[in-house]
């Protein structure tokens, strides 16, 4: 018998075949009281839970006629026992589904679009599929996410987004890569377990824009950033902080934190401006918060280039419809969606005679896109 709550860490995992009321899974538990391996099967899920072992299984095989509070009941019980969904891990040890999780950020970020294209395009010509899933709720939508997917029959986890995960959700990632399945993660967020890492070189290009408006003779250089939590806002702040200190133009009071969309970016240059008067260049670290930056200098009545000049990050492709064109760093995120989900998918294939190469960072080169948002401090047209 099992108790409801089981320590430890899972090691193995063994399943069942399916029964007349869904699937009967066993879970062998490592790091047990007392040294002893304890047995978790549905019937222990139903007992926290307070359903039947019939509900239990509909409930894991995502059926339709059960509600949503008995649903939040029974993944909140499979929680507690450390329970994982087993078809996936079942699925890698008899044949692939050849489907991958694709997690992205937020789905209404305009930086995402061409990382999903490029995700898409890679498991096309590999004859994979993939199944998107949003992560711009709560942590916990999060935990939850990873237990679908795990759900889902996938092969692997391609997890993006910039921010740092829980200790709940790191403990169910680092489960699930234990039960067999791959996974590779953008940027550097995910850098404490055994996966590869894909992330894009754009310190250099950021170094190179900071550096031209100090040639022409900007001594005031504001940076509109995201939530100093996300590990996006963090990195491209130490950029900004790196190349500045070089030309002794460095000032932590020209940093304003925020979100990352539009109506961030008008925010905080409102913020900026307001509290900085002198400045007259600012970075924004990424391409919504430039727009956001652009639109509230026109509020304001400042010309760009001529009063204030701007520059983003990532190059996005609604850029192109805004005038006038902001000045940006190309991160080229159809490349490293699809190199990166390549890696992936040579993870799932491989018979492990390439595992340490397969394990290496990948860094993907960007490049800048001169639009028309940058000129010397003052200088009329």
């Amino acid at each position: 018998m099992v108790s409801n709550r089981i320590a430890g860490s899972i090691r193995n995992w063994r399943f069942g075949r399916p029964e007349a009321d869904g699937i009967s899974v066993t879970v062998y538990i490592g790091s047990m009281a007392k040294g002893g391996i304890g047995v978790a099967t549905i019937k222990d899920i139903a007992r926290v839970a307070g359903v039947s072992t019939a509900t239990v299984s509909m409930v894991l095989n995502g059926k339709d006629c059960i509600t949503k509070k008995t649903k939040e009941k029974v993944m909140a019980a499979a929680r507690e026992v450390d329970y994982i969904p087993s078809i996936a891990a079942k699925s890698l040890k008899t044949n692939r589904s050849y489907t991958i999780a694709l997690f992205v950020g937020d789905i209404a970020n305009p930086f995402f679009p061409e990382i999903i294209k490029g995700v898409e395009g890679a498991a096309k010509d590999r004859n994979y599929s993939v199944i998107i899933y949003d992560l711009s709720g709560q942590d916990q939508d999060f935990v939850e996410q990873i237990d679908k997917a795990a759900s889902q029959k996938v092969d692997g986890f391609f997890i993006t987004g910039s921010t740092r995960i829980s200790e709940e959700a790191k403990k169910r990632l680092l489960m699930i890569a234990d039960s067999g399945i791959k996974m590779i993660s953008c940027n550097q967020f995910m850098n404490w377990g055994e996966f590869p890492l894909i992330y894009t070189s754009e310190g250099e290009q950021v170094d190179g824009l900071l550096s031209k408006l100090a040639a022409l003779g900007h001594k005031h250089i504001g940076c509109i950033s995201g939530y100093p939590e996300y590990w996006v806002a963090e990195r491209r702040e130490g950029f900004y902080r790196k190349t500045l200190e070089q030309y002794g133009l460095y000032h932590p009071e020209y940093i304003v934190n925020g979100g990352f969309f539009i109506e961030d970016g008008i925010r905080s240059t409102r913020k900026l401006l307001k509290e900085q008067p002198q400045i007259t260049a600012v970075m924004c670290i990424n391409d919504t918060l430039a727009i956001g930056c652009n639109a509230a200098a026109r509020e304001l009545g400042l010309r760009v280039p001529e009063d204030l000049s701007i520059f983003g990050v990532d190059g996005v492709e609604c850029l192109k419809y805004f005038a006038p064109q902001i000045t940006t760093v190309d991160t080229h995120r159809y490349e490293y969606g699809y190199k990166g989900t390549v890696r992936l998918i040579e993870l799932i294939e491989d018979d492990g005679s390439r595992k340490q190469e397969l394990l290496e960072t990948m860094i993907c080169p960007c490049s800048i896109r001169q639009g028309d948002t940058i000129a010397p401090p003052g200088n009329s047209k």
